[in-house]
């Protein structure tokens, strides 16, 4: 049996998120179709984490085991002229039999777009705001996120009974031309944990309620404590580390 890891990149807009579910189009269910057609076998696809519904990647990383394979480069061809115009392969590689994308993966980075510019032309990639956030209440509010808390109040899944503590080690917004990017970089995310995180940031940055809330916020662990959630088609995966470096790098 081979190992084989990939970098995908997909547009979210027309999938119901990454995981396979019956009767709608996702990401996975796309991709072990193709994978199927391949190998003649069906074969399940592991994820470094599953996207929601609308939320794009750019450098989502997988692994599946074939029974066997064609050279890369060939498979590489092939899975590109077979994927829908929304999915795309970046690359492929050989890894060792115990390899897992999720498990193995150290850290995660996700970007959200805020555009101040209406534009019909990518519009599902940016959350269009008429008004400009104030960018010192951004930034004050982020530094509280960083370090190895308890996320729960910003876990939508408020059933699942998952571990919500996550480590951040970055998160800050950067100013661009006609909007902002808010970056963070974790060990772990919990189910739209970042728009929920977005979402509130953008309320404080509103007047809504100051920054300084979010320690609040993070100590009742109680979803009802935070804002809403930023709309999905903002957010990016960006790319996933492993202990021997980004994948393709």
């Amino acid at each position: 049996m081979h190992n084989l890891r990939l970098i995908l990149e997909y547009d979210g807009t027309d999938f119901q998120g990454w995981q396979q579910q019956p009767d709608q189009r996702t990401v996975q269910g796309e991709f072990q179709k193709r994978l199927e057609r391949l190998y003649g076998t069906p074969l399940r696809v592991i994820a470094s984490g599953r996207t929601d519904a609308g939320v794009h990647a750019l450098g989502q990383v997988v692994n599946f085991t074939a029974p066997h394979t064609m050279p890369l480069d060939r498979l590489h061809q092939a899975l590109n002229g077979m994927l829908p115009p929304d999915i795309a392969v970046g690359f492929i590689d050989e890894v060792a039999p115990e390899f897992h994308a999720r498990f193995n993966a150290r850290r995660r980075f996700y970007q959200y777009h805020i555009s101040y510019q209406k534009h019909p032309i990518g519009r599902q990639y940016a959350w269009y705001m008429r008004r400009q956030l104030d960018m010192n209440t951004l930034q004050q509010a982020a530094k509280y996120l960083i370090g190895c808390k308890d996320f729960t109040s910003f876990c939508v899944a408020a059933y699942e009974k998952e571990n919500r503590i996550c480590e951040i080690f970055s998160c800050q917004w950067e100013t661009k031309q006609h909007g902002l990017v808010f970056h963070i970089e974790g060990n772990r995310f919990l189910r739209a944990m970042v728009r929920s995180i977005v979402g509130t940031m953008v309320e404080m940055a509103r007047g809504v309620r100051p920054a300084t809330d979010m320690p609040r916020i993070l100590e009742v662990q109680n979803r009802q404590a935070a804002g809403e959630s930023a709309p999905p088609h903002g957010l990016f995966l960006e790319k996933v580390i492993y202990d021997e470096g980004l994948p393709g790098g």
